[in-house]
């Protein structure tokens, strides 16, 4: 309930209680006073109707008379004459015309009108009684009148009183929803400072606490921030191309070989630039090194479609591109139009005969040998640079290749999702202080032929053919229909399909369902490449709507490579996602920058791939969640 609410009820009683006073003391005071008048305006005229009666007490029909032209003044209930035995000798009577006052009132007022007596006589021979009541309805019209009006009264300064205090509390706690928007905009990671400070002491100090935090926590993020993309430059960045370097294609090879994602397979290309030295002395190094940046461009621009690339520059003339999902095939295509494109650039700078591109290529499976990869690629490239002019080479090995082709990998995985040949695995996230499994990430495998084809073994081969959308909606399908005994879950999934808005509204109609359907903690998790690929505000329109259903974000992959964290405010997550080998790789102050950074924006940090031998490393650094390789 609203403060406004709140003091407005506070109000309501405050007047009820006034009022019910007020008019309890008034009526006590009012009817006492009317039953007063009352009584006196019966003596009265007892008095006055005996001085009348006294001349004509021998002539009953004349004293009839003077009491008939009496009582006919309507002020009077009851005029009676009793003789000396205290018989009747006359009486007039007449009800109380109450049809204007409401019965209920009648019974509780209850207004007494005293009977007054006098006594008539004539030389002490004749006796009357004299009994004079006063009519009651004047008084209960004008008692009710009075009330009324007095209820009337009270309601509409009550409104009006009540729309004031609101208006007033309006202006004076409009602060208040400015610090509700200050604690929500920290929870979605914006920092908002107000700048209209309000006059009220303990409102202008709870608001100046609120902006002091909420700048304590902005400088934190950007320190951390700054800090981050300093040292992850320094570590894996090449400054000449703004490529990475070749510790960092060292650092995330084996994460790609060992993925259980869309990175599993793929293809790894070499290329290596010829004719450099003599490019150096023909144009200038400081030419050459705009050149060597013209084609880091050029390697970019090409691989854009390419679903998580990694392009990195191993040394002065040689460049790798790890391309996921790609065949050799597609692989060597994308090659011809690098080369062709640097062709049009060495036009540009004079080199045109002197540099050229030799170029090796080969595919990857899941959990092939770093050191056979190398081997096979490093040989396709040794016989591409036997030739003076641009050269491509495959690597040709049975040993190498998928264990099916597109045509035999959509049969498998058409035939799983229409039969429903899918498996759901659950992955424990492991909370290392409790000693015990947080939550679970949800993947399936598909049972073909008896065998078990692992997600990370087939998910590479779904989006190559385009399935995507079909294997998500056998999973949404799966999750609306089946409860888990697992109370915290997330699962994965390619935001292609939120660049489409009839697509995203579907999807945001599916999760509250599922979420509804679940009763515990969902989470979604998208990969840090994926979440870059959106625009800003699909992300956060995504992200605000999904805690609205109680499903929070969760970003895979994460790498932190190049400190470019502005994607985690507007995003929101719940966690990050790490490996083992990045978090490990990173510098004692990179650690403690990205720990503080997250810890600002109160994300979770878990690392994945772990292994027992690094558990003690990973508990010194203040790690707390863990999946295991």
């Amino acid at each position: 309930m609203s403060l406004t609410k709140q003091i407005g009820i506070v109000v309501s009683l405050l007047l009820l209680f006034l009022l019910g006073s007020v008019l309890g003391i008034y009526f006590v005071k009012s009817k006492g006073f009317f039953e007063e008048q009352l009584a006196a305006d019966a003596k009265s005229a007892a008095h006055a109707l005996t001085r009348s009666l006294k001349p004509v007490i021998d002539d009953e029909k004349e004293m009839k008379t003077v009491v008939d032209a009496l009582f006919g003044s309507g002020k009077f209930g009851l005029i009676e004459l009793k003789d000396m035995q205290n018989a009747t000798l006359y009486k007039r009577i007449k009800r109380a015309d109450l049809k204007e006052v409401p019965e209920w009132f009648v019974e509780l007022v209850q207004i007494k009108a005293p009977i007054a007596t006098d006594v008539l006589e004539e030389d002490h021979s004749k006796f009357l009684n004299l009994l004079v009541q006063a009519d009651r309805s004047a008084a209960y019209r004008e008692l009710y009148g009075l009330f009324f009006y007095t209820i009337a009264l009270f309601v509409i300064f009550g409104i009006l009183g009540l729309l004031l205090l609101n208006l007033v509390l309006r202006v004076v706690l409009r602060s208040l929803e400015n610090i509700k928007n200050q604690a929500e905009g920290v929870i979605h990671n914006r920092f908002i400072i107000q700048k209209e400070i309000p006059s009220t002491v303990e409102l202008k100090n709870v608001v100046l606490a609120m902006n002091s935090m909420v700048k304590r926590v902005k400088e934190l993020y950007v320190r951390s921030s700054e800090a981050m993309k300093e040292s992850q430059e320094m570590l894996y960045l090449d400054q000449a191309t703004d490529l990475f370097n070749r510790r960092y294609f060292q650092l995330k090879l084996p994460e790609y070989l060992m993925a259980n994602d869309t990175r599993s397979r793929g293809s790894l290309m070499m290329i290596r630039m010829n004719g450099v030295v003599e490019g150096n002395r023909k144009i200038g190094h400081k030419k050459m090194d705009e050149l060597l940046l013209e084609f880091a461009k050029i390697l970019k621009q090409e691989s854009e479609l390419v679903h998580e690339p990694l392009i990195c520059r191993i040394n002065g003339t040689e460049f790798a591109l790890l391309l996921p999902v790609y065949n050799a095939q597609t692989a060597k295509d994308l090659a011809k139009s690098i080369i062709g494109k640097h062709m049009l650039l060495c036009e540009r700078y004079g080199l045109r005969n002197l540099l050229t591109l030799s170029v090796g290529i080969c595919e990857y499976v899941r959990k092939m040998p770093m050191s056979k990869l190398l081997s096979c690629v490093d040989s396709a490239l040794t016989d591409a640079a036997m030739y003076n002019e641009d050269r491509i080479v495959v690597f040709e090995s049975d040993e190498n290749r998928p264990a099916a082709g597109k045509t035999e990998w959509r049969e498998i995985i058409t035939k799983a999702l229409r039969e429903g040949h899918l498996k759901p695995v659950m992955t424990p996230v492991v909370d290392l202080k409790q000693q015990k499994e947080a939550s679970h990430i949800l993947s399936f495998d598909i049972i073909h032929e008896g065998r078990t084809i692992r997600y990370g073994e087939y998910v590479p081969a779904v989006v190559e053919l385009g399935l995507e959308q079909d294997l998500l909606n056998f999973e949404f399908d799966y999750m609306k229909k089946h409860r888990f005994k697992e109370e915290t879950i997330a699962f994965e999934m390619i935001a292609d399909m939120l660049q489409e808005s009839d697509k995203l509204f579907i999807f945001e109609d599916t999760v509250k369902e599922i979420a509804e359907n679940h009763r515990g903690k969902l989470y979604v998790e998208i990969s840090e490449h994926d979440i870059l690929a959106l625009e800003p505000i699909v992300v956060e329109h995504v992200s605000m709507t999904l805690k609205e259903y109680g499903v929070r974000f969760g970003i895979s992959r994460f790498s932190a490579e190049r400190g470019e964290y502005s994607y985690l405010k507007y995003s929101a997550p719940a966690y990050v996602k790490m490996s083992e080998n990045s978090f490990l790789d990173l510098d004692t102050a990179s650690k403690n920058a990205l720990l503080t950074l997250l810890g600002s924006l109160d994300i979770e940090l878990i690392i994945t791939g772990v292994h027992e031998e690094n558990l003690s490393k990973l508990q010194a650094a203040s790690i707390r969640y863990i999946v295991y390789a």
